[in-house]
């Protein structure tokens, strides 16, 4: 509960997933992502995206913060490859 700042900045839900649809793209052009897992990614974002924008997105217990919610959306939604979205990230 100390680090969790979700209900600060759920407000950033848009610039989160508009920041992790870049980093993917960065990714897959430095060769970590193939191009079939970054356009995964971006798909499941665009997914999450609307789930946001409609008020359909469930925040869920462990949901800390904007980032590590979305990423846990993400991943229901396209499995483990959605985890890939933060490699050499760091909050």
């Amino acid at each position: 509960r100390f680090n969790n700042s979700l209900d600060v900045d759920r407000v950033m839900w848009s610039a989160d997933i508009a920041g992790s649809v870049a980093y993917a793209t960065s990714l897959e052009a430095a060769g970590v992502l193939s191009a079939a897992e970054a356009g995964q990614i971006r798909e499941g974002l665009g997914k999450v995206r609307e789930e946001w924008a409609s008020g359909a997105f469930v925040v869920k217990e462990g949901d800390e913060d904007i980032h590590t919610a979305n990423e846990r959306r993400l991943t229901e939604l396209i499995g483990a490859v959605g985890g890939k979205v933060h490699t050499g990230r760091s909050r």
